[in-house]
């Protein structure tokens, strides 16, 4: 579960502050997709950023996966990210000398030494999710052999590898064509349903929005329930 309740966030500006987010609510329940729309410069991604711990809020709870993330410090913020979430970048930044397996292994490593049966654990998890987005075949190609939807699949893999609780998704389907970003989305959905993982995601891609479970629409730093019609003349 993802939830936000009374959430304000404020940068400076000049000499006062500006309100990029405005008292937001939302809740998005396990094993479903929020999309979160609105025109560029309304707050999205500063939403984004509050649901993942990488902004501390003004005031308000972030509750993910029934931690108040808000409450956390920079260091425990991080351990949670690295545990228990998944963030999906709108560019994969895949690291270019290494194979989509490796992508993949190398993000599980961060957290310090393993033994060798967890390395062959990751390996199993690794290879498992790449099947999962059908990748299986090209698990020993390096970024620059694999096409722009496929690098994507790999980010979304990578962002799982930790079994996640929750995931934030921003802008998935911004560098692909209509039919790779629909096959995107296919995945995110099928794999949030099977998951059980709350999910996030921000997208400018109204053609989409019929198949999420909600929507909600941003409007300069305001949060509102929406529909698909409604998103679609904001």
């Amino acid at each position: 579960m993802i939830q936000l309740t009374d959430v304000t966030l404020t940068f400076p500006d000049g000499d006062g502050r500006i309100t990029a987010v405005d008292r937001a609510r939302l809740l998005v329940p396990a094993g479903t997709v929020a999309a979160l729309t609105g025109p560029s410069g309304s707050g999205k991604s500063s939403v984004l950023a509050v649901a993942a711990g990488l902004i501390r809020p003004d005031s308000g709870s972030v509750e993910v996966a029934g931690v108040d993330v808000a409450a956390l410090s920079p260091k425990a913020a991080t351990d949670f990210r690295r545990t228990r979430l998944g963030i999906v970048f709108q560019q994969s930044n895949l690291l270019p000398s290494l194979t989509a397996t490796e992508q993949l292994c190398a993000l599980h490593a961060l957290g310090g030494r393993t033994s060798r049966a967890s390395r062959t654990a990751t390996r199993d998890r690794a290879a498992e999710l790449l099947a999962a987005v059908g990748l299986a075949d090209q698990a020993d190609k390096r970024p620059h052999q694999l096409s722009g939807g496929q690098r994507q699949r790999v980010n979304i893999a990578r962002a799982l590898m930790n079994e996640p609780d929750a995931l934030v998704v921003d802008e998935p389907t911004s560098a692909l064509d209509h039919e790779r970003g629909s096959a995107i989305i296919d995945l995110i959905l099928e794999l949030t349903a099977t998951s059980g993982a709350a999910t996030l995601l921000v997208t400018h891609d109204r053609t989409h929005l019929d198949r999420m479970d909600q929507v909600l629409v941003m409007q300069d730093g305001r949060l509102t329930a929406g529909s698909a019609e409604l998103a679609r003349q904001v």
